[in-house]
């Protein structure tokens, strides 16, 4: 490397969730880009399901499309149906999936790459180029360098990647792409930790062979929405997504062939996602379930192939057929790609900082799945936050770090870099000790400001956030008007009281937008809550030294999640801090304070009730 001659500000390796995150903030801050893909066609492919959302990961989306990022508008632009889930709970836990024309969004996503000026190089990586203790740039498969001032690494689940189907291993990438060699060893050999994961995916069924009129028709939304701030709702009601469950003959298909399951038979090494398990681990760690629901979501409008969610295996193919042909509509079913199972490599995300740069070796951001998380939304956030904070890098700027309190990628950020991650990370709302105030519908304006602050809010998003800002406020003032002799905010709190109950009392609120509305009836609601929560919150660093007695029998302790039990159980922390930095989640730490606090946690030996 002669002098600066660099090829690029930024360089981002993978064209992902997270590569197309990273690589768009970067273009839009000024930074001279490019992204290199194995295959320059898989631009934000789904190899798993083709959605977007879900209870934790909406509200991920809704802070990226309020920082200016791309996934949202992406996804309100390509989606063929949206759904509300929760829909009979509270604010904090709804959420919209969007199921998306996957070919659509991939098209959408290589457009931007376009409009914004990407370079996209097409090559393998194997090597990140390393001077003085700074990445300068990255080698490829074919021996050719591309200089770089700053890398960023989101390469997904390709690392070292193997596919499994039955006793069948293939050293290949999700659909037959090649898996990514040599990277992984240089990261090795810089001194970084590396672990290995597994995830899987369902098989893919030929629309045509499928009996719909056996199938359950699950409706969209009733009302108009949309998960950018700035689209346009609209309602969403096709006949695209079905649902059905699994029966006894199914299971007893697994059972019969549970030792053909790369699974069970010591084949897979790598570690599963817990809160999305193959079929044959659902059947034999729940023996008591009689059935296990799937829903049926059409890949694509130009495409033939439909997945089934929640049917994710890797046993052999004829056993796949087998399963399918019990389970009611796909008698005479037709795979067009068997489900698989696939393990990867990634870094141990405690090797990371607060602004996704690697610890130890300046310029090297990582981001999505390299980092141990799951899902195209915990990547898309990674992604945005590690070319944001790449670019602040170089202009010698304060980065943007966002905290618990602030946002879902803050709670995200927080649990990577402070606890033990020892399974696949998906974001929950269990996660977030302030997730009644981390809502979808106030991302914008929790997070807009620090998107404007760095400069990704375009002109026309922060006339928007603007204008809602102050209409906002102007909901709030009329809310203090007395009713009765009580102010609207405290009668609201009722819970039969609507805001439209009060629009002849105060004329004025009737003429706010919809969506102003809902958000200052939100905040007057559950104003009570809200400060519980932060109080609770608040108790719990003030308790960070409390001590857990010893000898519980965590597995006979009720109202705590399995995940928390296994993390207790494994690693027997001696205070509620140590708990923490395990991974048991703020809200089950909370539970296990109040039964401290209760003296239902008692000593004694293990086996004892708690």
């Amino acid at each position: 490397m002669a002098g600066n001659a660099f090829d690029f500000d930024v360089l981002v390796v993978g064209s992902g969730h997270a590569g197309c995150e990273a690589a768009f903030a970067a273009a839009r801050l000024g930074m001279k880009t490019a992204m290199v893909t194995m295959d320059a066609r898989n631009i934000a492919g789904m190899p798993c399901n083709p959605s977007i959302g879900g209870p934790g990961k909406a509200q991920i989306v809704a802070e990226i499309d309020a920082l200016g990022g791309e996934i949202a508008l992406a996804t309100d632009k390509t989606a063929i149906e949206m759904r509300l889930l929760n829909a009979s709970k509270g604010p904090a836990v709804q959420s919209l999936r969007a199921q998306v024309d996957k070919h659509a969004y991939s098209a959408y996503m290589r457009n931007k790459i376009n409009e914004l000026g990407i370079t996209l190089v097409e090559g393998m990586v194997t090597e990140v180029m390393v001077r003085h203790g700074r990445a300068y740039g990255v080698a490829l498969g074919d021996g050719s360098v591309i200089r770089s001032r700053t890398v960023v690494l989101c390469t997904g689940v390709y690392l070292e990647s193997r596919i499994f189907i039955g006793s069948e291993v293939i050293e290949s990438g999700p659909i037959g792409e090649p898996s990514a060699k040599g990277l992984s060893a240089c990261l090795a050999d810089l001194g970084f930790q590396l672990g290995r994961f597994k995830t899987g995916t369902s098989p893919r069924i030929l629309k045509s062979s499928i009996d719909w009129d056996r199938l359950v028709r699950e409706k969209g939304v009733d009302k108009p929405v949309a998960l950018s701030f700035m689209s346009v709702p609209k309602l969403w009601d096709k006949d695209v997504c079905y649902s059905t469950y699994t029966n006894e003959r199914t299971h007893e298909v697994i059972r019969e062939n549970i030792d053909r399951a790369p699974l069970f038979d010591g084949t897979i090494k790598g570690v599963g996602p817990r809160y999305c398990p193959s079929i044959e681990d659902k059947v034999m760690r729940f023996p008591d379930r009689k059935r296990h629901q799937l829903y049926f979501e059409i890949e694509s409008e130009e495409s033939d192939d439909v997945y089934i969610l929640g049917l994710s295996t890797s046993l052999p193919e004829d056993v796949q057929y087998q399963m399918l042909y019990t389970i009611p509509g796909l008698s005479r079913a037709k795979i067009t790609r068997p489900g698989y199972a696939i393990e990867y490599d990634y870094m141990v995300p405690s090797q990371i900082s607060t602004t996704f740069e690697v610890q130890g070796l300046e310029g090297l951001f990582t981001a999505g799945q390299i980092n141990g998380t799951s899902g195209y939304e915990e990547a898309a956030a990674q992604g945005l936050l590690a070319g944001v904070n790449a670019v602040m890098k170089l202009k010698e700027e304060e980065p943007l770090i966002l905290g618990r309190k602030e946002a879902y990628i803050g709670v995200l950020l927080d649990d990577l870099v402070s606890t033990v991650i020892e399974e696949p990370y998906r974001m929950l709302t269990s996660r977030a000790e302030h997730r009644l105030f981390l809502r979808h519908s106030n991302a914008d304006m929790r997070l807009t400001p620090a998107g404007r602050r760095v400069g990704l809010v375009s002109d026309e998003r922060w006339q928007a956030f603007c204008r809602k800002a102050e209409l906002m406020d102007k909901g709030r003032t009329l809310l203090e008007h007395t009713v009765s002799g009580k102010a609207v905010k405290d009668l609201l709190r009722s819970p039969d009281k609507r805001i439209e109950d009060f629009f002849d009392a105060v004329p004025e609120l009737g003429i706010l937008p919809d969506e102003v509305l809902s958000e200052i009836e939100i905040e007057a609601k559950y104003a009570g809550f809200i400060e519980r929560q932060d109080r609770e919150a608040r108790r719990l660093r003030r308790h960070l030294d409390k001590k857990l007695p010893e000898g519980v029998d965590w597995r006979r302790v009720r109202s705590l999640s399995r995940e928390t039990i296994d993390k207790l159980v494994r690693y027997r922390p001696r205070t509620i801090g140590k708990a923490l930095s395990v991974g048991v989640s703020p809200s089950d730490a909370l539970v296990i304070l109040a039964m401290l606090r209760g003296g239902k946690l008692g000593r004694g030996p293990a086996g004892r009730k708690a």
